[in-house]
C-alpha cells in the first residue's frame, strides 16, 4: 500500500544548512525588509501569511521533525517587526500564535508526565484573577490589562509542557535558531532605512525612535540583542565554509550596531553576556579544538564590541559611553526617578510584603503606579510583578522556573545550550518582563533533550576537515 512521504523529509533538513539553501533565505528576508519599508501595508498582512503556511507545514509534516517548534521560532523573531506594523488583529498576535503551536504540539506530542511542576505553574496564575477580579466594574480596559499580564506567562508555561524533556537533533536546534534569526535580519533592514543621518537626529543620552524604526527601542533592542546571539552561535557552530562564516560575522556586528544605535540597554547588555556565557559554556564542555575554538570566539567578540562602540562613540560625540554610565548628555550622574525600573521594582516588593497571600492581583500594581504618580507606568521586572499580583503562588512559580533548569543543568552537564538560554530568560525578564515571547520561547527550549549521538564539533581534540 502506497504511504504518503513527507515533502520535508530528514534529508531536506541536512541540505538546509548547505551555503546556498543559507544565503538564499538570507536574501529573501533582506529583500523582505526593503519591500515592506517601501510597501508597509503588507506588513499588517505578514503575521496572517505566515500562520497560514506555517501551519500547513506542520500539518503536512505531522510533526516529524519538530516542525512546530520552527514555525513558533520564526513567530519569535518576527514579534517586533509584526508590531512596527501595526500588527495583525491584536499587538499579542505573535504571542497567542506561539500558543495555539504549542497546544497543537500537544495533540502530536503528547507531554511528559514529568511536566507535572509546569502544570502547578499554570494553576498558579488563576487564584490571584479569580479572588481579585470584579466581574461587575470590569471593564475592557481591565481584562485588557489582565490578557497582558498573563499572555506572557501562559505562553512560557504551555511552551514548557510541551517542551519539557522531548528529544531533538542538533541540526534541528540549529534549524530553530535561524528561523528565529531570519525575520530579526528583515527588521534590521527596515530599521536601517527607517534611520535618518546620525549626526543631525541623535542628540540627547535618552533611547530614541528614529534608529528603533518607529516603534519601543526596549522591544527592538531586545530583539537585535537575540539577533546576535542566534548569528554569532551561527558563526562559532554552524559555519562550514568561510563565506558562510564571513557572512554570520558580519550579520552579528550588523545586530551589535544597529542594537547599540536604540540607545536602549537592555537588550544589549543582554545579548553581550549571552554571547559571553556561551562561549564559557563551550569551553568548559568542550575538548581541545572546542576551547580553541572558544577562546578564537572570545577575540572576535570583543573586537567586534570595541570596534561598534567607537564607531557609536565618534558619530554621537561620545554620546554612547555618557548612556551606558548612567549619564546625561553634559555627563551628570542622572539621579533614580519614581518611574525608573529599580524603583519600581522596589515598590512591587513593597507590594507582596503587604499582600503576601494572593498579592494585589494581575494588572493591579499598574492602576496602583497610575494613582500614585498620575500615569500608567508597566513593570519591567517579571519576578517582581509576580510577586506583587501573585503574592506567595508568585514566589512557589518563581522557585519552578529556576530550580528545574539548575536541576536539569547539574544533570545534564554537557547540553551547553541549557545554561545559554536561562540565562537570555533570566537577563531578559529583568529588565523587559514578558513583553516579548522571546525569554518564554528560550526558556523552553532550555528544557529539550539534545541528543548526543548528533554532538557538536567542539567535542572533538582535533580540527575536523571542513
Amino acid at each position: 500500500m502506497y504511504q504518503r512521504q513527507p515533502f520535508f523529509t530528514p534529508a531536506f533538513i541536512d541540505k538546509f544548512s548547505l551555503e546556498k539553501n543559507y544565503l538564499l533565505l538570507l536574501f529573501v528576508h533582506v529583500v523582505l525588509g526593503v519591500f515592506i519599508f517601501h510597501y508597509p501595508k503588507f506588513g499588517s498582512f505578514y503575521g496572517i501569511i505566515i500562520a497560514i503556511f506555517g501551519l500547513v507545514y506542520i500539518i503536512y509534516n505531522e510533526n516529524r521533525n519538530h516542525e512546530i517548534l520552527q514555525v513558533a521560532g520564526y513567530f519569535i523573531g518576527v514579534e517586533v517587526f509584526i508590531r512596527m506594523m501595526g500588527g495583525f488583529l491584536n499587538y499579542e498576535f505573535a504571542k497567542y500564535s506561539v500558543i495555539v503551536l504549542a497546544i497543537l504540539g500537544l495533540r502530536y506530542n503528547g507531554f511528559s508526565k514529568k511536566a507535572l511542576l509546569y502544570w502547578v505553574y499554570l494553576l498558579a496564575l488563576i487564584p490571584s484573577v479569580v479572588f481579585h477580579l470584579n466581574l461587575d466594574a470590569a471593564s475592557k480596559d481591565v481584562l485588557n490589562e489582565i490578557s497582558f499580564s498573563l499572555s506572557g506567562p501562559v505562553c512560557l508555561g504551555i511552551l514548557t509542557v510541551y517542551c519539557y524533556k522531548k528529544n531533538i537533533e542538533l541540526a534541528i536546534l540549529y534549524k530553530i535558531l535561524i528561523c528565529i534569526g531570519l525575520p530579526i535580519l528583515s527588521c534590521a533592514v527596515f530599521v536601517i532605512l527607517y534611520s535618518p543621518e546620525i549626526s543631525i537626529y541623535l542628540r540627547g543620552v535618552s533611547s530614541n525612535y528614529w534608529f528603533s524604526g518607529g516603534f519601543g527601542p526596549n522591544q527592538v533592542a531586545s530583539t537585535f540583542g537575540l539577533g546576535m546571539f542566534v548569528f554569532f552561535a551561527q558563526f562559532i557552530l554552524n559555519s562550514p565554509t568561510k563565506i558562510r562564516l564571513g557572512i554570520n560575522f558580519f550579520l552579528f556586528s550588523l545586530m551589535c550596531y544597529r542594537g547599540m544605535l536604540t540607545f536602549s540597554r537592555g537588550g544589549m547588555i543582554t545579548g553581550c553576556l549571552v554571547c559571553i556565557v556561551f562561549l564559557f559554556s563551550i569551553y568548559y564542555n568542550s575538548k581541545s579544538y572546542g576551547k580553541e575554538k572558544s577562546k578564537q570566539g572570545f577575540m572576535y567578540f570583543f573586537a567586534v564590541l570595541i570596534a561598534v562602540v567607537a564607531l557609536i562613540s565618534f558619530q554621537t560625540n561620545g554620546l554612547i559611553e555618557k548612556r551606558y554610565t548612567n549619564r546625561d548628555h553634559r555627563g551628570k550622574i542622572r539621579e533614580d526617578r519614581a518611574t525608573d525600573r529599580k524603583e519600581i521594582a522596589f515598590e512591587e516588593m513593597k507590594m507582596f510584603i503587604k499582600n503576601p497571600i494572593l498579592g494585589i492581583g494581575v494588572g493591579n500594581a499598574n492602576h496602583f503606579r497610575e494613582n500614585k504618580l498620575g500615569s500608567k507606568v508597566k513593570s519591567h521586572d517579571e519576578l517582581t510583578r509576580l510577586l506583587a499580583e501573585h503574592g506567595s503562588l508568585g514566589l512557589i512559580n518563581i522557585m519552578i522556573l529556576i530550580f528545574i533548569p539548575l536541576r536539569l543543568f547539574f544533570k545534564f552537564k554537557e547540553n551547553l545550550f541549557i545554561i545559554i538560554f536561562f540565562a537570555f530568560w533570566f537577563l531578559t525578564i529583568n529588565h523587559s518582563g514578558m513583553r516579548i515571547a522571546a525569554p518564554a520561547f528560550l526558556y523552553a527550549l532550555m528544557l529539550l533533550k539534545v541528543n548526543k549521538d548528533d554532538a557538536p564539533f567542539f567535542y572533538r581534540e582535533t580540527s575536523p576537515n571542513i
